[in-house]
Protein backbone atom coordinates (compact mmCIF):
# COMPACT_ATOMS: atom_id res chain seq x y z
CA UNK A 1 0.00 0.00 0.00
CA UNK A 2 1.08 3.39 -0.80
CA UNK A 3 0.97 6.64 1.20
CA UNK A 4 -2.02 8.17 -1.12
CA UNK A 5 -3.73 4.17 -0.85
CA UNK A 6 -3.66 4.68 2.58
CA UNK A 7 -5.04 8.22 2.40
CA UNK A 8 -7.76 6.99 -0.10
CA UNK A 9 -8.63 4.30 2.06
CA UNK A 10 -9.08 6.64 4.98
CA UNK A 11 -11.37 9.05 3.22
CA UNK A 12 -13.24 5.82 1.67
CA UNK A 13 -15.42 5.68 5.07
CA UNK A 14 -16.56 9.00 4.79
CA UNK A 15 -19.59 7.63 2.52
CA UNK A 16 -20.54 4.97 4.76
CA UNK A 17 -20.07 6.39 8.26
CA UNK A 18 -22.45 6.54 10.47
CA UNK A 19 -22.44 8.87 13.97
CA UNK A 20 -23.42 6.91 16.52
CA UNK A 21 -22.42 8.44 19.84
CA UNK A 22 -19.38 7.49 21.35
CA UNK A 23 -20.52 3.53 20.22
CA UNK A 24 -18.76 3.59 17.13
CA UNK A 25 -15.53 4.88 18.40
CA UNK A 26 -15.88 2.33 21.29
CA UNK A 27 -16.27 -0.78 19.42
CA UNK A 28 -13.53 0.01 17.12
CA UNK A 29 -11.20 0.69 19.96
CA UNK A 30 -11.92 -2.65 21.90
CA UNK A 31 -10.92 -4.30 18.81
CA UNK A 32 -7.52 -2.55 19.01
CA UNK A 33 -7.32 -3.75 22.42
CA UNK A 34 -8.71 0.20 23.86
CA UNK A 35 -5.00 0.80 23.74
CA UNK A 36 -5.98 4.19 23.69
CA UNK A 37 -6.07 3.60 27.82
CA UNK A 38 -2.04 3.05 28.28
CA UNK A 39 -1.54 6.79 27.41
CA UNK A 40 -0.91 9.78 29.59
CA UNK A 41 -3.21 12.38 27.69
CA UNK A 42 -4.59 16.12 27.49
CA UNK A 43 -8.24 16.44 25.93
CA UNK A 44 -8.83 20.22 24.63
CA UNK A 45 -12.14 21.05 23.86
CA UNK A 46 -13.75 24.71 22.93
CA UNK A 47 -15.05 26.56 20.15
CA UNK A 48 -12.02 28.60 19.04
CA UNK A 49 -8.55 28.35 20.04
CA UNK A 50 -7.75 24.60 20.00
CA UNK A 51 -5.34 24.12 17.94
CA UNK A 52 -3.14 26.67 18.74
CA UNK A 53 -3.50 26.01 22.74
CA UNK A 54 -2.92 22.55 21.57
CA UNK A 55 0.20 23.13 19.67
CA UNK A 56 1.17 25.73 23.01
CA UNK A 57 0.89 22.58 25.03
CA UNK A 58 2.88 19.92 23.14
CA UNK A 59 5.48 22.61 22.71
CA UNK A 60 5.76 23.29 26.39
CA UNK A 61 5.99 19.31 27.06
CA UNK A 62 8.76 18.88 24.83
CA UNK A 63 11.03 21.24 25.64
CA UNK A 64 10.77 19.95 29.47
CA UNK A 65 12.03 16.89 27.74
CA UNK A 66 9.12 14.52 27.21
CA UNK A 67 7.93 13.45 23.87
CA UNK A 68 4.86 13.85 22.75
CA UNK A 69 1.80 13.03 20.30
CA UNK A 70 -0.94 15.62 18.99
CA UNK A 71 -4.07 15.00 17.46
CA UNK A 72 -5.72 17.69 15.55
CA UNK A 73 -7.89 18.29 13.23
CA UNK A 74 -8.69 19.41 10.62
CA UNK A 75 -5.57 19.44 8.62
CA UNK A 76 -4.28 22.50 6.44
CA UNK A 77 -2.16 20.86 3.83
CA UNK A 78 -1.73 16.94 3.80
CA UNK A 79 -3.69 14.60 6.08
CA UNK A 80 0.26 13.43 8.34
CA UNK A 81 -0.33 16.97 9.89
CA UNK A 82 -2.81 15.58 11.55
CA UNK A 83 -1.29 13.07 14.11
CA UNK A 84 2.03 14.54 14.80
CA UNK A 85 4.93 12.84 16.87
CA UNK A 86 7.62 15.39 18.51
CA UNK A 87 5.73 17.89 16.60
CA UNK A 88 6.83 16.46 12.99
CA UNK A 89 3.53 15.18 11.24
CA UNK A 90 3.76 11.14 10.60
CA UNK A 91 5.63 10.23 8.09
CA UNK A 92 3.90 8.75 4.80
CA UNK A 93 5.51 5.12 5.78
CA UNK A 94 4.12 5.47 9.32
CA UNK A 95 0.40 6.21 8.09
CA UNK A 96 0.69 3.33 6.20
CA UNK A 97 1.69 0.93 9.09
CA UNK A 98 -1.28 2.54 10.94
CA UNK A 99 -3.80 1.98 8.29
CA UNK A 100 -2.83 -1.27 7.53
CA UNK A 101 -2.57 -1.99 11.46
CA UNK A 102 -6.44 -0.33 12.06
CA UNK A 103 -8.09 -1.65 8.90
CA UNK A 104 -9.06 -5.16 10.09
CA UNK A 105 -10.80 -3.81 12.79
CA UNK A 106 -12.89 -1.13 10.55
CA UNK A 107 -14.16 -4.12 8.74
CA UNK A 108 -14.65 -5.95 11.78
CA UNK A 109 -16.94 -3.35 12.60
CA UNK A 110 -18.49 -3.35 9.44
CA UNK A 111 -19.66 -6.81 9.38
CA UNK A 112 -21.45 -6.15 12.99
CA UNK A 113 -23.17 -3.11 11.42
CA UNK A 114 -20.86 -0.79 12.64
CA UNK A 115 -19.95 1.97 10.21
CA UNK A 116 -16.72 4.18 11.27
CA UNK A 117 -16.78 7.71 10.46
CA UNK A 118 -13.88 8.95 8.52
CA UNK A 119 -12.96 11.38 11.36
CA UNK A 120 -13.39 8.26 13.99
CA UNK A 121 -11.17 5.94 12.03
CA UNK A 122 -8.61 9.15 11.62
CA UNK A 123 -8.80 9.22 15.67
CA UNK A 124 -8.37 5.38 16.43
CA UNK A 125 -5.19 5.95 13.99
CA UNK A 126 -3.76 8.30 16.22
CA UNK A 127 -4.39 6.41 19.13
CA UNK A 128 -2.33 3.58 17.77
CA UNK A 129 0.50 5.32 16.46
CA UNK A 130 1.12 7.48 20.21
CA UNK A 131 0.91 4.17 21.97
CA UNK A 132 3.41 2.46 19.63
CA UNK A 133 5.77 5.64 19.93
CA UNK A 134 4.94 5.01 24.05
CA UNK A 135 4.43 9.09 23.61
CA UNK A 136 5.04 10.33 27.52
CA UNK A 137 1.94 12.42 27.01
CA UNK A 138 -0.33 13.07 23.86
CA UNK A 139 -2.83 16.31 23.26
CA UNK A 140 -5.49 15.23 21.95
CA UNK A 141 -8.14 18.05 20.45
CA UNK A 142 -11.81 17.15 20.04
CA UNK A 143 -13.31 17.35 16.67
CA UNK A 144 -16.97 18.92 17.50
CA UNK A 145 -18.21 19.69 20.82
CA UNK A 146 -16.97 17.43 23.60
CA UNK A 147 -19.81 15.10 24.68
CA UNK A 148 -20.48 13.33 22.17
CA UNK A 149 -17.34 13.29 19.98
CA UNK A 150 -15.26 10.33 18.99
CA UNK A 151 -12.69 11.37 21.20
CA UNK A 152 -14.44 11.49 24.49
CA UNK A 153 -13.94 7.75 25.15
CA UNK A 154 -10.69 8.61 26.85
CA UNK A 155 -9.71 9.45 30.54
CA UNK A 156 -7.07 12.42 30.20
CA UNK A 157 -4.50 13.58 32.82
CA UNK A 158 -6.17 17.42 32.48
CA UNK A 159 -9.48 18.57 30.73
CA UNK A 160 -9.00 21.75 28.80
CA UNK A 161 -11.91 23.92 27.45
CA UNK A 162 -10.71 27.50 25.10
CA UNK A 163 -13.26 30.30 24.22
CA UNK A 164 -16.72 29.06 23.78
CA UNK A 165 -18.71 30.36 21.41
CA UNK A 166 -21.45 30.27 18.35
CA UNK A 167 -20.79 27.62 16.16
CA UNK A 168 -21.95 24.40 14.46
CA UNK A 169 -25.25 25.33 16.21
CA UNK A 170 -27.25 22.83 14.43
CA UNK A 171 -25.29 19.88 16.15
CA UNK A 172 -24.64 21.68 19.57
CA UNK A 173 -27.33 24.18 20.50
CA UNK A 174 -28.96 27.14 19.65
CA UNK A 175 -27.50 29.34 22.58
CA UNK A 176 -23.80 29.90 24.20
CA UNK A 177 -25.83 27.82 27.20
CA UNK A 178 -26.09 24.63 25.29
CA UNK A 179 -23.08 25.15 23.63
CA UNK A 180 -20.85 25.66 26.32
CA UNK A 181 -22.97 22.24 27.94
CA UNK A 182 -21.74 20.11 24.93
CA UNK A 183 -18.06 21.01 25.74
CA UNK A 184 -18.58 20.09 29.35
CA UNK A 185 -18.96 16.84 28.70
CA UNK A 186 -15.53 16.26 28.01
CA UNK A 187 -15.01 16.76 32.09
CA UNK A 188 -14.13 13.19 34.08
CA UNK A 189 -14.93 12.49 37.28
CA UNK A 190 -11.41 13.41 39.22
CA UNK A 191 -9.64 14.96 36.36
CA UNK A 192 -9.09 18.88 37.02
CA UNK A 193 -10.40 21.51 34.50
CA UNK A 194 -8.43 24.75 33.01
CA UNK A 195 -10.68 27.02 31.24
CA UNK A 196 -9.31 29.55 28.94
CA UNK A 197 -11.35 32.95 29.30
CA UNK A 198 -14.95 32.93 28.16
CA UNK A 199 -17.78 35.11 28.24
CA UNK A 200 -19.78 35.24 31.43
CA UNK A 201 -22.93 32.96 30.67
CA UNK A 202 -20.26 30.20 28.90
CA UNK A 203 -17.88 30.45 32.11
CA UNK A 204 -20.85 30.29 34.48
CA UNK A 205 -22.14 26.61 32.80
CA UNK A 206 -18.76 25.50 32.93
CA UNK A 207 -17.86 26.39 36.14
CA UNK A 208 -21.32 24.65 37.41
CA UNK A 209 -20.40 21.72 35.25
CA UNK A 210 -17.12 21.31 36.94
CA UNK A 211 -17.99 22.23 40.53
CA UNK A 212 -21.18 19.78 40.60
CA UNK A 213 -18.46 17.26 39.97
CA UNK A 214 -16.41 18.17 42.68
CA UNK A 215 -13.19 19.21 39.83
CA UNK A 216 -10.03 21.04 40.57
CA UNK A 217 -10.49 24.14 38.03
CA UNK A 218 -7.57 26.23 37.13
CA UNK A 219 -8.33 29.43 35.41
CA UNK A 220 -5.74 31.41 34.54
CA UNK A 221 -6.09 35.38 33.26
CA UNK A 222 -3.63 37.61 31.25
CA UNK A 223 -2.47 40.14 32.61
CA UNK A 224 -0.48 43.70 31.40
CA UNK A 225 -0.89 42.57 27.47
CA UNK A 226 1.55 43.83 25.24
CA UNK A 227 0.85 43.59 21.89
CA UNK A 228 3.50 43.95 18.74
CA UNK A 229 2.60 42.52 14.94
CA UNK A 230 4.53 39.61 15.27
CA UNK A 231 3.14 38.44 18.82
CA UNK A 232 1.84 38.96 22.50
CA UNK A 233 3.92 39.21 25.91
CA UNK A 234 1.93 38.89 28.93
CA UNK A 235 2.01 38.25 32.75
CA UNK A 236 -0.36 35.17 34.53
CA UNK A 237 -1.13 34.48 37.37
CA UNK A 238 -0.44 30.75 38.13
CA UNK A 239 -0.76 28.68 41.56
CA UNK A 240 2.98 28.59 41.26
CA UNK A 241 2.80 31.97 41.54
CA UNK A 242 2.60 34.88 39.01
CA UNK A 243 4.78 34.65 36.14
CA UNK A 244 5.71 37.92 34.48
CA UNK A 245 7.21 38.59 30.75
CA UNK A 246 5.78 35.57 29.02
CA UNK A 247 5.81 35.82 24.97
CA UNK A 248 4.29 34.05 22.79
CA UNK A 249 5.57 34.02 18.68
CA UNK A 250 1.78 33.97 17.29
CA UNK A 251 -0.08 37.06 16.05
CA UNK A 252 -2.77 38.56 18.29
CA UNK A 253 -4.20 39.18 21.74
CA UNK A 254 -6.31 36.26 21.32
CA UNK A 255 -2.93 33.58 22.03
CA UNK A 256 -2.62 35.50 25.30
CA UNK A 257 -6.21 33.47 26.07
CA UNK A 258 -5.19 30.81 24.04
CA UNK A 259 -1.75 30.66 26.60
CA UNK A 260 -3.05 30.91 29.57
CA UNK A 261 -5.86 27.84 28.89
CA UNK A 262 -2.38 25.66 27.67
CA UNK A 263 -0.90 27.18 30.72
CA UNK A 264 -3.37 25.93 33.14
CA UNK A 265 -3.04 22.24 31.38
CA UNK A 266 0.52 22.29 32.10
CA UNK A 267 0.17 23.86 35.21
CA UNK A 268 -2.25 20.45 36.30
CA UNK A 269 0.23 18.11 35.07
CA UNK A 270 2.96 19.23 36.88
CA UNK A 271 0.91 18.07 40.08
CA UNK A 272 0.58 14.60 38.06
CA UNK A 273 4.08 14.10 38.27
CA UNK A 274 5.51 16.12 35.19
CA UNK A 275 8.30 18.26 35.71
CA UNK A 276 7.86 21.64 33.47
CA UNK A 277 10.36 23.66 34.75
CA UNK A 278 9.04 27.92 33.49
CA UNK A 279 12.73 28.22 31.72
CA UNK A 280 11.14 25.55 29.08
CA UNK A 281 7.54 27.12 29.41
CA UNK A 282 9.30 30.55 28.29
CA UNK A 283 11.26 28.95 25.46
CA UNK A 284 8.57 26.81 23.87
CA UNK A 285 6.01 30.03 23.81
CA UNK A 286 8.65 31.96 22.37
CA UNK A 287 8.97 29.32 20.07
CA UNK A 288 5.66 27.89 19.12
CA UNK A 289 4.50 27.55 15.49
CA UNK A 290 0.95 26.53 14.03
CA UNK A 291 0.11 27.36 10.67
CA UNK A 292 -2.55 29.12 9.30
CA UNK A 293 -3.31 31.39 12.14
CA UNK A 294 -2.14 34.86 10.89
CA UNK A 295 0.87 33.83 9.54
CA UNK A 296 2.81 35.96 6.70
CA UNK A 297 3.80 34.93 3.47
CA UNK A 298 5.40 38.46 2.12
CA UNK A 299 2.18 40.56 1.49
CA UNK A 300 -0.18 37.75 2.36
CA UNK A 301 -1.72 37.41 5.61
CA UNK A 302 -3.16 33.62 6.05
CA UNK A 303 -5.83 33.18 9.04
CA UNK A 304 -8.22 30.01 9.36
CA UNK A 305 -11.22 32.07 11.31
CA UNK A 306 -14.13 30.21 10.34
CA UNK A 307 -16.96 31.30 12.26
CA UNK A 308 -18.18 34.63 13.90
CA UNK A 309 -16.21 34.69 17.06
CA UNK A 310 -12.28 33.64 15.02
CA UNK A 311 -13.35 36.68 13.01
CA UNK A 312 -14.10 38.69 15.92
CA UNK A 313 -10.65 37.99 16.77
CA UNK A 314 -8.89 38.77 13.21
CA UNK A 315 -10.74 42.25 12.92
CA UNK A 316 -9.02 42.87 16.68
CA UNK A 317 -5.80 42.90 15.06
CA UNK A 318 -6.44 43.86 11.58
CA UNK A 319 -7.97 47.41 13.55
CA UNK A 320 -4.52 47.67 15.19
CA UNK A 321 -2.30 46.56 12.69
CA UNK A 322 -3.41 46.81 8.94
CA UNK A 323 -4.40 50.29 7.57
CA UNK A 324 -7.49 49.43 6.11
CA UNK A 325 -7.38 51.34 2.62
CA UNK A 326 -4.66 48.90 1.50
CA UNK A 327 -6.03 44.87 2.45
CA UNK A 328 -7.73 43.02 0.09
CA UNK A 329 -9.80 40.45 1.32
CA UNK A 330 -9.32 36.47 -0.46
CA UNK A 331 -12.03 34.65 1.42
CA UNK A 332 -14.10 31.24 0.77
CA UNK A 333 -16.89 30.28 3.53
CA UNK A 334 -18.72 27.20 4.40
CA UNK A 335 -22.34 27.62 3.63
CA UNK A 336 -23.28 26.37 7.28
CA UNK A 337 -21.84 28.77 8.77
CA UNK A 338 -22.92 32.62 9.80
CA UNK A 339 -21.52 34.02 6.63
CA UNK A 340 -23.81 37.00 7.28
CA UNK A 341 -21.97 37.82 10.09
CA UNK A 342 -19.01 37.37 9.46
CA UNK A 343 -19.27 39.42 5.78
CA UNK A 344 -20.25 42.59 7.70
CA UNK A 345 -17.57 42.28 10.33
CA UNK A 346 -14.57 42.20 7.29
CA UNK A 347 -16.33 44.49 5.29
CA UNK A 348 -15.69 47.22 7.32
CA UNK A 349 -12.19 46.80 7.10
CA UNK A 350 -11.45 45.60 3.46
CA UNK A 351 -11.05 47.91 0.53
CA UNK A 352 -12.27 44.90 -1.79
CA UNK A 353 -12.83 41.77 -1.69
CA UNK A 354 -12.05 38.21 -3.82
CA UNK A 355 -13.86 35.37 -3.36
CA UNK A 356 -13.21 31.42 -3.81
CA UNK A 357 -14.56 28.22 -3.32
CA UNK A 358 -12.99 25.52 -1.80
CA UNK A 359 -12.43 22.66 -2.79
CA UNK A 360 -15.28 20.68 -0.63
CA UNK A 361 -19.04 20.07 -0.83
CA UNK A 362 -20.57 22.51 2.06
CA UNK A 363 -18.56 25.33 0.56
CA UNK A 364 -20.66 28.40 -0.58
CA UNK A 365 -20.47 29.20 -4.06
CA UNK A 366 -17.83 32.05 -5.09
CA UNK A 367 -20.31 34.01 -6.37
CA UNK A 368 -22.96 33.77 -4.18
CA UNK A 369 -20.49 34.91 -1.04
CA UNK A 370 -19.38 37.86 -3.59
CA UNK A 371 -23.16 39.10 -3.51
CA UNK A 372 -22.76 39.53 -0.16
CA UNK A 373 -20.02 41.62 0.06
CA UNK A 374 -21.76 43.59 -2.82
CA UNK A 375 -24.81 44.06 -0.59
CA UNK A 376 -22.75 45.56 1.62
CA UNK A 377 -21.27 47.99 -0.51
CA UNK A 378 -17.76 46.60 -0.96
CA UNK A 379 -16.22 45.89 -4.62
CA UNK A 380 -16.33 41.75 -4.48
CA UNK A 381 -15.09 39.54 -7.18
CA UNK A 382 -15.63 35.67 -7.81
CA UNK A 383 -12.93 33.65 -9.26
CA UNK A 384 -13.78 30.07 -10.66
CA UNK A 385 -10.69 28.55 -8.24
CA UNK A 386 -8.20 29.75 -5.77
CA UNK A 387 -5.01 29.97 -7.85
CA UNK A 388 -7.03 32.87 -10.12
CA UNK A 389 -8.59 33.89 -6.58
CA UNK A 390 -4.99 34.58 -5.17
CA UNK A 391 -3.60 36.16 -8.39
CA UNK A 392 -6.40 38.33 -8.88
CA UNK A 393 -6.00 39.77 -5.09
CA UNK A 394 -2.52 39.98 -4.93
CA UNK A 395 -2.66 42.51 -8.04
CA UNK A 396 -5.77 44.60 -6.65
CA UNK A 397 -3.26 45.02 -3.34
CA UNK A 398 -0.49 45.64 -5.52
CA UNK A 399 3.30 45.65 -3.88
CA UNK A 400 2.42 48.22 -0.92
CA UNK A 401 -0.79 46.31 0.02
CA UNK A 402 -2.06 43.21 2.27
CA UNK A 403 -3.72 40.61 1.00
CA UNK A 404 -5.76 39.13 3.64
CA UNK A 405 -7.09 35.74 3.49
CA UNK A 406 -9.36 33.84 5.48
CA UNK A 407 -13.26 32.53 6.27
CA UNK A 408 -11.93 28.53 6.03
CA UNK A 409 -8.92 26.39 7.25
CA UNK A 410 -9.32 24.71 3.87
CA UNK A 411 -9.02 27.88 1.71
CA UNK A 412 -6.13 28.68 3.93
CA UNK A 413 -4.31 25.03 3.40
CA UNK A 414 -5.04 25.52 -0.67
CA UNK A 415 -3.46 29.01 -0.60
CA UNK A 416 -1.00 27.76 1.17
CA UNK A 417 0.21 25.18 -0.77
CA UNK A 418 0.83 27.46 -3.58
CA UNK A 419 2.56 30.15 -1.50
CA UNK A 420 4.85 27.85 -0.42
CA UNK A 421 5.95 27.32 -3.70
CA UNK A 422 7.77 30.99 -3.18
CA UNK A 423 8.61 30.55 0.04
CA UNK A 424 10.28 27.35 0.43
CA UNK A 425 11.81 27.78 3.88
CA UNK A 426 8.19 28.36 5.46
CA UNK A 427 7.17 25.24 6.48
Amino acid sequence: MTEQEAIAKIHSVYPTGKKNGLANMRSLMARLGNIQNTLAMVHVAGTNGKGSCCAMIERMMREAGYSTGLYTSPYIEVYNERIRLNGVPISGEKLVALVETVWPAVEACEREGVHVTEFELGTALAFVAFAQEKVDIAIIEVGLGGRLDPTNIITPKVCVITEVGMDHMAYLGSTIEEIALEKAGIMKPGVPVALGPQEKAARSVLLAAAHGMGLQVIDPDAENVTLTSENVTFDVRLPRGVVKGLTVSLRGGHQAENACAALGAVEALTHCGFDVPLAAVRRALADVRWPGRLERFGHVLLDGAHNDPGVRALCAYCDKWLPRERVVLLTGMMADKETDKMAQRLAARVHSVVCAQPDLPRAMAADALAAQFSALGVRAYAKANVAQALALARSLAGPEGIVLATGSLYLIGEIRTLLRKEFADVI
